[in-house]
């Protein structure tokens, strides 16, 4: 009996720690808390902690700087991640740390589709099911716990911790054309030497995504984000594209093409339009479409 009771006593203890812990992995414990610096989906959960999300414009960072959705009409949430990719967006849906009421547009560029581009490691869908969600925000919660721990065994009073309010990285003014001729010779080093193949994942993500969309009553729509016209863009960046429309007719989804509609003065750098003229620029034009 008293064997049968250690049993029955550990697994109880360890069904409620598995219950706590997914409960604080799925209630957006640091979201709510003033005390830890957020991530780009953290920061978004946080300006908008309804439950259901009706229109969602996901993207990487380009999305960030180039929606503005406090002048936007459309009722669209900017999901832009830094470092997102579309894979990122289909563990979202699908381990339902996000839930899309009826409208979804991804904004598309080569690095979204790339495999092996490293997006953050502190989104919380990237926590593997084993792994307790104290260990996973061990880099946030061990600095916390230890410097509170310091201070009261040295008799020393802790002091409030409270981040202000956190925004989105956006951009203003332009990088010189020295810079950008740089930046660019890193990317062809970095990005535009690697195989189609590099992109395979993501697409099959974004295959997955279309369909639970279409299964789900979701317009599914996409946008080719803006590339800076002062330089030619990479073969790359062709084949991507056209690898991601393959998948748009296939499945019939609605394209918005804004590669080439932007001059350089609304451009930060390649990819990313400043908030100074991009940025108002590019939501005017695609806030009727949204």
């Amino acid at each position: 009996m008293k064997k049968a009771f250690k049993i029955l006593l550990a697994v109880i203890l360890l069904a409620a720690f598995f219950t706590a812990d997914y409960y604080s992995a799925h209630n957006n414990f640091i979201t709510n808390s003033n005390i830890f610096v957020k991530n780009d989906f953290e920061k978004t959960q946080f300006d908008h902690p309804e439950k259901v999300w009706d229109k969602v414009f996901f993207g990487n960072s380009v999305v960030i700087s180039a929606y503005q959705e406090s002048e936007s009409t459309s009722g669209y949430i900017n999901c832009g991640l830094d470092y997102g990719v579309v894979t990122d967006l289909w563990e979202m849906i699908d381990e339902g740390y996000v839930n899309i009421g009826s409208e979804l547009v991804i904004g598309l560029n080569y690095l979204t589709l790339y495999d092996d581009f490293e997006t953050n490691p502190t989104y919380i869908w990237h926590k593997k099911w084993y792994q307790p969600y104290a260990y996973f925000e061990r880099d946030r919660f061990y600095p916390l716990v230890t410097g509170c721990f310091e201070r009261f065994i040295n008799g020393e009073s802790v002091p409030p911790m409270k981040y202000s309010y956190q925004e989105k990285a956006i951009y203003h003014g332009r990088v010189s054309d020295t810079a950008l001729k740089k930046k660019l010779k890193d990317y062809e080093k970095e990005f535009f030497s690697k195989p189609i193949d590099d992109y395979s994942e993501n697409l099959d993500a974004l295959e997955k995504i279309i369909k639970y969309c279409n299964k789900n009553d979701i317009r599914i729509r996409a946008v080719h984000m803006p590339w800076n016209p002062t330089f030619e863009k990479p073969q790359l960046v062709k084949d991507v594209h056209a690898k991601a429309d393959a998948v748009f007719e296939k499945y019939n989804v609605e394209v918005l093409n804004l590669e080439d509609e932007f001059t350089k003065e609304c451009f930060y750098d390649t990819g990313h339009l400043n908030y100074d003229i991009g940025s108002p620029a590019f939501t005017k034009r695609i806030d009727g479409w949204l």
